[in-house]
């Protein structure tokens, strides 16, 4: 599990990162900041990934999951503990979350997202990623 974890984490690290240098030249429609995975894609609308705004984050697994938790927490400095409550959309196969980044004196802040997937058998795995967000 440990080698999953880090090679997941690695991969949401990487696409994070090349996606930030995309933001900046891209316009500022962006719908969806995406990450693909073996069994999980993620994505955070809208895509530049603003504070003060409402987000939503999707995630949709190939495996059948039970349940998902997460939280979101500052790296760049110190911003508590945002908990994320999912919501499962039988019809799209989605799970939805809405939140909010709040805003702090870096333009360009550093969040660590945490996941924790339950699936149908109770097999919990945990997921870090790291995205940056921006100013509007």
């Amino acid at each position: 599990m440990n080698k999953y974890v880090w090679l997941v984490g690695g991969l949401l690290l990487l696409a994070g990162l090349s996606s930030c240098k995309d933001r900046q030249s891209a316009s500022p429609q962006l719908a969806k900041f995406q990450i693909q995975l073996e069994n999980i894609q993620l994505s955070i609308s809208p895509g530049q990934i603003p504070v003060e705004t409402l987000l939503q984050l999707q995630l949709q697994s190939k495996q059948p999951l039970k349940q998902v938790t997460a939280e979101i927490v500052g790296v760049s400095m110190y911003m508590g503990r945002i908990p994320l409550r999912f919501t499962f959309d039988d019809n799209s196969g989605l799970w939805r979350s809405d939140f909010m980044l709040g805003a702090c004196s870096d333009p360009n802040m550093i969040w660590q997202l945490r996941i924790q997937l339950t699936d149908t058998s109770g097999k919990v795995n945990q997921l870090n990623t790291e995205f940056q967000s921006s100013w509007p």
